[in-house]
């Protein structure tokens, strides 16, 4: 097993990017964190391989962290990698909803992560309110990956997280 450490200063705090590559397993692992060891950062790369050509935010939830970067609109076939930052030991756990327009035919898809267990949660649907209170349940009861199509409209959401890397698609 081979390790890399790069260290790079980001206004005030310097964060510090450690690549790890295990030969025998044949994967790569990446984890960037702040040299402020209470710190988690973690990146969520949101993909947009649905057949919308553009996907908004409409709304978005931290039980813990904060966003450091904001969460762009994504056109069709394009992705984004917003940042959270938490404190240790909650680390970040949020969620985000995405959707394809503002009207009754508009499908939604709901992405939630947690750092401090490693879970993920997906689920799609019609557009309407999300109950952040029922997500937070249903992402305690996930793993580290999660998929839901939504019967009524095909939309399909795939949520997984591998240490402080996550990744949301969204899919029709």
């Amino acid at each position: 097993m081979s390790e890399m450490e790069i260290q790079a200063q980001v206004g005030d705090e310097k964060l510090i990017l450690e690549l790890e590559n295990n030969a025998a397993n044949e994967s790569d692992s990446i984890q960037l964190r702040s040299s402020d060891s209470s710190q988690v950062v973690l990146y969520t790369t949101t993909a947009n391989y649905s057949k919308s050509a553009r996907l908004h935010t409409i709304d978005r939830h931290f039980w813990s962290g904060r966003a450091l970067t904001n969460f762009p609109a994504l056109p069709k076939g394009y992705y984004a990698v917003p940042r959270q930052q938490g404190t240790l030991p909650q680390g970040v756990k949020w969620g985000i909803v995405y959707a394809d327009g503002d009207d009754t035919t508009a499908r939604k898809w709901v992405v939630a992560f947690d750092t401090a267990t490693g879970k993920a949660y997906a689920e799609a649907g019609p557009i309407g309110p999300v109950d952040w209170n029922v997500v937070e349940v249903k992402l305690g009861m996930s793993g580290s990956k999660s998929e839901y199509t939504d019967p009524a409209l095909g939309g399909t959401t795939s949520a997984e997280i591998n240490g402080l890397n996550a990744r949301a698609i969204f899919r029709n």
